[in-house]
């Protein structure tokens, strides 16, 4: 008995060691997810530039309300009627909803 009562403090300092590994591994994945919606949000944007084009700064022109709350939206807020003003992580389909109907709405 006294053999594995010898033997635990070296099994528990080698799962401390296996944790702390893997404690590293998932934030550097945490890291990498973070960077990953950044790069999205970005692709996103630079695409519905793309897109939309020249319409779309006519339309941010003349409708500044629509682009204030794309503002809103790059930096970070909700602008949908379910979490408006909240701080936001990643993309939000019914911001993306919201502006899309509204530019729907504007081109009838």
């Amino acid at each position: 008995m006294n053999v594995t009562v010898v033997a635990l403090p070296g099994r528990i300092n080698r799962l401390e060691q296996a944790l702390r590994q893997i404690c590293d591994e998932v934030d550097r994945l945490k890291q990498d997810v973070k960077e990953l919606e950044d790069e999205n949000a970005r692709l996103r944007r630079e695409i519905a530039a793309m897109y939309l084009g020249d319409e779309q700064e006519t339309k941010t022109e003349r409708k500044p309300g629509a682009r204030n709350l794309w503002e809103l939206y790059d930096k970070g807020f909700h602008i949908c009627n379910l979490y408006f003003g909240k701080g936001r992580e990643g993309e939000c389909l019914f911001c993306f909803a919201l502006m899309s109907r509204g530019e729907q709405h504007d081109q009838s």
